[in-house]
């Protein structure tokens, strides 16, 4: 019976990938705010929000496609579009990988075709629009042509990640991206101090994926896997069918994604219509240095998850809601920690760097803060509900994405009030539902009281604490 096994290895390679995800963007941010102008970095962050509107256009096809290779190198002998079927083999069915490889490339070749005939038409006019005619930033053109193709050669090779995972081999995965992100860090830092500016970072965004893909590539097709792809082929009722398996739970997931990009993302770009560069630079870099202390201070409730789900199968209720207590209540300690050194040491230190951009008053910060705190909070509390296998979720997501679109519209084009007004616009339309409902519902499953949680977190941080002072973990 084929199988996949993963190592502490593995999860090692997983931390240290993490580091470096989070580190390409940390260490090219001092030379970009020192060196680029304040136009250059307010269209730095337009061109990563396009990057996370292209990410749409993906639609939850990677963790479907991860997942369905992993059936088959699990011995699957056909997919299902949910559940699984009985028949497995003792051997990986290399015909069905052929066919899945092949409704991989078509569908993400076709994706990223899509997406850069829609980068280089709509995107140039909004390029232009944001840019007065290309005069603002130097060489504005040539940039966004760069950045489009880099774009483009990223999303055609997302399907290699899903590949590796798929088979398990996910030390070989994070060692290519570990490597594309190195890549990227050393070629943008140094053109960038070579005089390239924005150009220099657009460069080193397009020539990373090739590191990615080469490694990923070598990796996976080596000349046992060649030898035993080469007999097989698919036809184009074949990749039709797989399709139409795989889009049928891809399409559920990229929903939600939609709804998040609304949220999270889509006031930059509206922000590019109605603001000056240097305000969306502003923003941009707000938004950077908060979802930075999220992804810290969520750490340790993402690496808690598979606990989660093995308290929910075995019925223990109470392991479930201590340690998700546990896992809350550091995430409200490094939130608020990352809160205050984001207000009173960040812009003292941009002054330090001789940042060209710098950071909202304290009350946007404060307010900002607040209001991603409470869509965190809510975001987790909604990960213990999946966790159940439920996602009852989809509609709020989506009502809540498309509120905040319209409501950040309204507020750019007809008050003078800026970046608080689409901070405030996204944490009332937040506060409105999905902020108290998805914790009132883990709550009243858990059947405890909010401020009962609060308590329990924190009576589990102190016994934690004593454990490791006691030296009993």
């Amino acid at each position: 019976m084929p199988e996949i096994n993963i190592s502490k290895r593995d999860v090692i390679w997983g931390y240290v990938a993490t580091f470096f995800q989070m580190a390409s963007g940390l260490i090219t941010l001092p030379f970009i705010l020192h060196f680029l102008t304040k136009e250059e970095v307010g269209l730095n962050y337009i061109m990563l929000t396009v990057g996370a509107m292209v990410s749409l256009f993906d639609f939850g096809f990677t963790p479907q496609f991860s997942r369905n290779f992993s059936y088959i190198f699990s011995g699957a002998r056909d997919l299902v579009k949910e559940g699984l079927r009985d028949q497995v083999g003792e051997e990986t069915d290399y015909r069905l990988l052929r066919i899945l490889i092949d409704v991989a490339r078509m569908v993400y070749s076709r994706i990223s075709v899509i997406v850069l005939i829609l980068m280089l038409t709509a995107g140039t006019i909004y390029i232009s629009h944001v840019t007065d005619g290309f005069t603002l930033v130097r060489n504005t053109l040539v940039i966004w042509i760069v950045y489009s193709l880099s774009t483009f050669f990223n999303l055609f090779y997302t399907y290699y990640s899903s590949l590796l995972v798929g088979k398990g081999l996910v030390m070989e995965s994070k060692k290519a991206m570990i490597a594309s992100r190195i890549t990227y860090i050393v070629l943008a830092v140094g053109l960038i101090y070579a005089g390239f500016g924005l150009l220099g970072v657009a460069l080193a965004n397009l020539i990373s994926p090739f590191v990615l893909r080469y490694m990923a590539y070598r990796y996976f097709f080596n000349a046992g896997m060649k030898a035993n792809l080469a007999p097989y082929s698919s036809t184009k009722e074949e990749r039709s069918h797989y399709f139409g398996i795989i889009w049928h739970n891809a399409r559920k997931i990229g929903l939600v994604m939609v709804g998040s990009y609304g949220i999270n993302r889509f006031g930059i770009f509206l922000a590019g219509l109605f603001l000056t560069l240097e305000e969306v630079g502003s923003y941009g870099l707000m938004t950077q240095l908060v979802g930075i202390t999220v992804s810290l201070s969520a750490n340790y409730f993402y690496v808690s998850e598979p606990q989660f789900a093995l308290f929910k199968v075995r019925g223990e209720t109470e392991r479930l809601l201590k340690r998700f207590a546990l896992t809350m209540n550091v995430f409200y300690l490094i939130f608020a920690v990352g809160t205050l050194f984001l207000i009173f040491c960040c812009p003292p230190l941009l002054e330090l760097i001789k940042s060209q951009s710098v950071l909202p008053g304290w009350p946007v910060l404060l307010v900002y803060s607040l209001v991603i705190l409470l869509e965190q909070n809510h975001s987790l509390f909604s990960s213990i509900i999946v966790v159940g296998n439920e996602v009852p979720y989809v509609k709020p997501a989506l009502i809540s994405g498309a509120a905040i679109v319209l409501g950040s519209y309204l507020m750019l084009r007809f008050t003078g009030w800026g970046i608080m007004g689409l901070v405030l616009v996204q944490g009332v339309c937040q506060l409105a539902y999905n902020n108290w409902k998805w914790p009132a519902v883990v709550c009243r499953d858990f059947q405890i009281s909010f401020p009962r949680f609060l308590q329990l977190g924190a009576r589990e941080s102190l016994r934690k604490v004593d454990d490791i002072l006691h030296r009993r973990l």
